[in-house]
């Protein structure tokens, strides 16, 4: 059975930029929140659906993720979560970016298992 990849990614809280790139080269920007962070993908929370393959970039205080819309899921109370597989070259790591409210996998399976 092959990994989801919300079970590799950290539970995290930062605003950032959801910059979406069209195939004209157009980009528009689009507000959301970070809410969860893995190495090869980032689940982001916004008022705006973007469709499904679209290019895009999540810009964090001075680092910018790319990468491509994987999944958009509508929640009536909260909004749209995006699901941004990331490209092979934008890789996200701790050492390069640590996002303003974090917690590492590990610390909450703890907490649940408690």
């Amino acid at each position: 059975m092959a990994k989801q990849p919300s079970l590799e990614r950290h539970w995290c809280s930062e605003l950032v930029a959801i910059i979406n790139v069209t195939r004209r080269g157009l980009a528009e920007s689009i507000p959301g929140n970070l809410e969860e962070i893995g190495g090869r993908s980032a689940l982001v929370l916004s008022e705006s659906p973007l469709p499904l393959g679209s290019r895009v970039h999540i810009a964090c205080r001075s680092h910018v993720l790319k990468g491509s819309t994987i999944r958009c899921e509508f929640h009536r109370a909260l909004g749209y979560f995006l699901e941004i597989e990331l490209a092979p070259a934008s890789r996200w790591s701790r050492r390069w970016f640590l996002p303003q409210h974090f917690l590492p996998r590990r610390e909450f399976q703890l907490m649940l298992s408690a």
